[in-house]
């Protein structure tokens, strides 16, 4: 499901949470004394807040009789649309309520908030508190946990340098960092196609003639260029492609991933907090986007003001050939044929946009050593296969080798997909305020997108609105 579309009012909104985390963070509890945890008396309930459609919800819900079994008590969910979801979270934090015990985190929330959420590295040392489940932190897809999970508090805009290699608490620790959640639920941008006119002869013969090569999923840009305009056919009410180039966090979405493919940096601003978006890759990505857009159209009416919602109901009416979301798509009607996916195509280089849910302890809970055996448990790779029959986007390498390898499942080709992603991409900057970042950036993109300014000059002009808004954070902004 879509991470979130955070209007420009509620991207302040939540900067104003933000700062109400700071202003409590120095008195927020402390972590507790690792030796006692697992003496903690059971509860008879923990309490979680979670996301709705985001995080998939009624993935978890259907393991809530499993965990009862399992644990001897309930877990309550307390389920919020993402707006909601941020406020309460920061609400709750920002006075150290114990009321819940776990909490679902977003990707752009997470530096604010590592001094008052738990972090896990001494949790996951104790054998008596990995009883319950394995957690096995080398499963982890290695770029979605070092993304999601791994901080350092004092400096939490660092990331953590890694390797590629499979994330491991010794390392992890040895490098100054901690662990604050165990990801969940992973949003990732795939691509999916229509297979019928892929794979249709008077297609195929039609492309064959106009390009002199064979129709094919397109695997570059500059193939999915070629494929978009090849099928663009307005008078038929048909399309190419789509692109969420409405102003929020979708744009970014979208100009990121092609950043990142000409060869930029797709976190956007660096860890040293150099504006990477607005450097020369940046500018040819944004060229590229607007080419298809507004120069050389390829797509539908009203993608100017699309976001992922609307690009979704465009593709499944069946008035384009290719989309690229992030979650499965469908079809309207049995008429339109059936649906493929593949990665998203790549350019010089590849970072696919992805974002990652992840569960996380609240440092002012009453019940810390239970909500961590509860999260290792929820995060686990069997209880992920069963939630992924529902629908979750697992975090876990072991899931998806048995999704993809099942040939009963109909789903195996949307997960190969998602698992390219996830292992291939490229997740936020790590910034106190990236919500108002993202929306600053998503005006030049739609700027640019429509032809009202050239990529340069609309880059330029989100670079003094970004160092703005690092400087009003109290960043020190690099030139």
């Amino acid at each position: 499901m879509p991470l979130h579309h955070l209007t420009r009012r509620q991207a302040l909104r939540a900067a104003g949470l933000a700062a109400g985390i700071a202003a409590v963070s120095g008195c927020a509890a402390p972590p507790g004394p690792v030796g006692a945890r697992a003496a903690e008396p059971r509860p008879d309930r923990l309490r979680m807040l979670y996301a709705t459609a985001e995080g998939n919800l009624d993935a978890v819900r259907t393991q809530l009789p499993a965990f009862r079994e399992r644990f001897g008590f309930g877990l309550e969910i307390d389920g919020q649309p993402y707006d909601a979801l941020q406020q309460r979270t920061f609400a709750e934090l920002a006075v150290r309520s114990s009321h819940y015990d776990i909490m679902i985190m977003d990707t752009p929330w997470t530096p604010a908030l590592t001094r008052v959420i738990e972090p896990l590295a001494g949790y996951l040392r104790q054998p008596a508190l990995n009883d319950l489940a394995h957690v096995d932190l080398g499963d982890f897809i290695p770029k979605i946990f070092y993304d999601t999970a791994v901080y350092r508090e004092e400096t939490p805009a660092a990331h953590f340098p890694a390797t590629g290699a499979p994330a491991t608490t010794e390392a992890i620790s040895a490098a100054g960092f901690d662990i604050y959640g165990l990801p969940i639920q992973a949003n990732g941008l795939t691509m999916a196609y229509r297979k019928s006119l892929f794979d249709d002869p008077a297609e195929r013969s039609a492309f064959a003639a106009r390009t002199g090569r064979p129709l094919t999923v397109p695997s570059t840009w500059d193939e999915f260029r070629t494929v978009a305009a090849f099928f663009t056919r307005p008078a038929e009410r048909r399309y190419g492609t789509t692109w969420m180039a409405g102003v929020g966090d979708w744009a970014t979405d979208d100009f990121k991933t092609l950043l990142a493919g000409f060869g930029g940096d797709g976190h956007l601003i660096g860890d040293d907090l150099s504006l990477r978006f607005a450097e020369e890759p940046g500018e040819r990505a944004l060229a590229f986007y607007r080419d298809m857009i507004t120069d050389r159209p390829v797509v539908p009416p009203g993608t100017a003001s699309a976001s992922w919602d609307e690009t979704a109901s465009t593709f499944g009416a069946g008035l384009a050939a290719m989309s690229m979301n992030y979650h499965s798509m469908k079809l309207d009607t049995p008429s339109l044929g059936k649906i493929g996916y593949a990665p998203v195509p790549r350019g010089h280089a590849t970072g696919p946009h992805f974002g990652t849910y992840m569960l996380s302890i609240n440092r002012s809970s009453a019940h810390k050593a239970w909500a961590y055996r509860a999260i290792a448990w929820l995060t686990s790779a069997p209880v992920q296969l069963e939630m992924a029959k529902a629908g979750l986007h697992p975090t876990r390498t072991s899931v998806y080798d048995r999704l993809v390898g099942d040939p009963a499942n109909p789903d195996a080709e949307f997960y190969r997909a998602l698992r390219a992603t996830l292992s291939a991409g490229v997740g936020r900057a790590r910034l106190t305020n990236y919500t108002e970042v993202s929306q600053a950036i998503a005006v030049a993109v739609n700027t640019a997108a429509t032809g009202r300014a050239e990529p340069r000059a609309a880059l330029d002009e989100a670079v003094k609105s970004v160092r703005r808004l690092l400087a009003a954070a109290g960043y020190e902004v690099s030139r």
